[in-house]
């Protein structure tokens, strides 16, 4: 693997030297280390199994330059493990990896006065983080992630219109593509985002995203003991709203529904069958003025639904991120996935002298079958300044209770202590 990864960088720096078009006289460089470590008991929430900890490093190198004044380049190295505790593939096994490799044009009308019809339109092109939309619930990168921000093969599209009254962005994601296959065989993501910015009241976006699943389906079924399925398509289309600062004094308020259908593998059934699942989430805050001590407290209020499979369904109703679940949206434990389940929570946001202290109290049913538990989270963000470990790094601790109305999960406490250094 790092051979391979040596190779791919003496090529690309080759072809770097050999292009047309010259780089500026300087590269950039950055360096993001991070240091986690996680307690868990039981490690994963489900019942019967042990308490664990885990040291997670994660280490990213990263480096940019310009062709010109319309092309740039950058490239991002990735080596994740695991120090102690759970030595599993998704914390990190200490491979290095080229994690990003990306070529931006700014603007396509530039390259050539033929091109004058797609003025206006950039396009990025290569490896790179999936992208964070909206309040990043549906469709985000997973940064929480050992191994994350989430990446994948493919190209990007975006125009502002309008003076920036919309902002369309279209997507063509590969996460897995098997060569030996015929053409178009693979895992694929055909994503459209749009965003408004001209609606009265509210600031709006809309988004429509297509998952082709081949190789995930044919490796599911092959851990079953079945043969390969064949290729399915799952549709998420949604909208989220969000009202103006300052329409209503110190008040937010946002507003996410999305719906998936078409069809799913299932490796129980050993079948793919239709697909309907819906997820939403309703959020409400209210700042408080501050005084001498700090910020004012941020109180915050939501509900979250999410569909999930009836027992004994001929067809799917498990909603699914696209991307996965991003962290702590059930509580920072993890434990209650991203499905069956209504969320209802509240809790308090507030800052003293660079220190931000969350509290968090969530309330977990389940959409049907037993309800999940509750859970009450605790997280601590000391910034980065001068008079904190000699300005070194900023630290962030999380503390989670989760406890458990469900016969197939424990009650978990969870604790982790996370610091990082930027370079």
């Amino acid at each position: 693997m790092f051979r391979n990864l040596v190779t791919m960088v003496v090529v690309v720096l080759a072809m770097l030297c050999q292009a047309p078009l010259q780089a500026d006289d300087h590269i950039e460089f950055n360096t993001d280390l991070r240091l986690r470590w996680e307690y868990s008991s039981p490690w994963d929430g489900l019942a019967g199994t042990a308490g664990d900890t885990a040291t997670l490093m994660r280490t990213r190198v990263g480096m940019a330059t310009s062709f010109s004044d319309n092309i740039d380049f950058s490239m991002t190295f990735l080596d994740a493990r695991t120090l102690s505790g759970q030595n599993s593939p998704s914390l990190g096994d200490g491979e290095p990896s080229v994690r990003e490799a990306y070529i931006q044009v700014a603007d396509l009308g530039d390259l050539n006065e033929h091109l004058a019809l797609i003025e206006g339109w950039s396009m990025g092109w290569g490896r790179k983080a999936v992208p964070t939309y909206d309040r990043g619930r549906v469709i985000h990168s997973a940064d929480w992630s050992n191994l994350g921000p989430r990446t994948a093969d493919g190209t990007h599209l975006h125009s502002e219109f309008l003076e920036g009254a919309l902002d369309l962005n279209v997507h063509f994601l590969t996460l897995d593509k098997d060569s030996s296959n015929s053409a178009g065989s693979g895992d694929h993501f055909y994503g459209v985002h749009l965003g408004v910015d001209s609606l009265p009241f509210v600031e709006a976006s809309f988004y429509y995203w297509k998952y082709s699943a081949d190789n995930a389906n044919q490796q599911a079924a092959t851990a079953a003991g079945f043969g390969d399925p064949g290729g399915s398509g799952e549709d998420t289309y949604g909208y989220f709203f969000s009202l103006r600062e300052g329409i209503i004094p110190r008040v937010g308020l946002d507003f996410e529904y999305t719906l998936q259908d078409g069809d799913r593998y299932d490796a129980t059934d050993n079948a793919i069958e239709k697909l309907d699942s819906l997820f939403f989430s309703l959020e409400g805050t209210y700042d408080i003025p501050g005084n001498d001590w700090g910020e004012g407290p941020v109180f915050h209020a939501g509900h979250m639904m999410a569909t999930g499979t009836d027992a004994g369904a001929t067809g799917q109703e498990t909603y699914r991120s696209p991307f996965g679940s991003p962290h702590g949206t059930h509580g920072i434990s993890d434990v209650v996935a991203n499905s069956n389940v209504r969320d209802t929570y509240l809790g308090v946001t507030s800052r003293w002298y660079n220190t931000e202290v969350s509290v968090t109290y969530h309330i977990l049913k389940a959409d049907r079958g037993e309800n999940w538990g509750n859970e009450f989270d605790v997280v601590l963000r000391k910034e980065q300044s001068a008079d904190f470990l000699g300005g070194l790094m900023p630290l962030e601790v999380g503390l989670g209770k989760f406890s458990s109305d469900n016969s197939t999960l424990d009650s978990t406490n969870f604790f982790y202590v996370q610091t990082s250094w930027d370079f």
